[in-house]
């Protein structure tokens, strides 16, 4: 069986566009993941995709990051699989969807591919973190850092959470519990006590 797995890393990325090319690759099962930053033993939706996958199946990703953050990460990920006789296809990658022709130069090649592929991985996700860090220090110097866009505010992209936070903004006014309000608009209490915060109501 060929089985898939996407990671979008925020809500704002459409996974449309890698469903269709999982399909191109004979996908059956497709395992989407919609949460980003947390290590590999919290994304749920690839462990379960892990747990699928059996004896000569084929697992099919669009990169090598995808197997992990980390150069340690990916390799145990792509030793897992080799354990499950698993056959690993990155669709990104013209010779890591196809076989070589000698097994043991296959082998030997696709092993020494993900090895250089998974440090690479890991060096620009720590030279991204770098620049990044860079790049907030000089906007505070500057004045101009405001930090990650909010989910819920009253200037959210999505009009439908400019919405909720207008609501759980009265509800807060008229003093409507926390742990309701996060219930009933399905958000977390840490999001509710942050909009409280945000729009100064001193109201439990």
């Amino acid at each position: 069986m060929r089985v898939a797995y996407i990671r979008v890393s925020s809500i704002d990325q459409n996974e449309q566009r890698q469903i269709e090319e999982m399909k191109k690759f004979g996908a059956e099962r497709i395992f989407i993941e919609k949460q980003s930053g947390a290590t590999i033993t919290h994304r749920l939706v690839f462990q379960e995709a892990l747990d699928f996958v059996r004896d000569q199946d084929i697992f099919i990703v669009e990169a090598i990051d995808r197997l992990g953050r980390n150069y340690d990460e990916i390799i145990a990920s792509v030793n897992y699989l080799k354990k499950k006789n698993v056959q690993l296809i990155i669709t990104s990658l013209p010779i890591m969807a196809e076989a070589i022709g000698n097994p043991l130069l296959d082998k030997f090649i696709k092993d020494l591919i993900i090895q250089i592929l998974a440090m690479i991985a890991e060096q620009e996700r720590t030279e991204s973190k770098r620049r990044q860090a860079q790049g907030i220090k000089i906007a505070k110097a500057n004045g101009v850092y405001k930090g990650r866009p909010k989910l819920y505010s009253a200037n959210a992209k999505d009009p439908q959470r400019r919405l909720v936070y207008k609501n759980i903004v009265e509800d807060l006014k008229k003093g409507v519990a926390i742990a309701k309000i996060a219930k009933d608009y399905n958000v977390t209490r840490q999001t509710v006590y942050r909009i409280k915060k945000d729009s100064m109501v001193n109201h439990e």
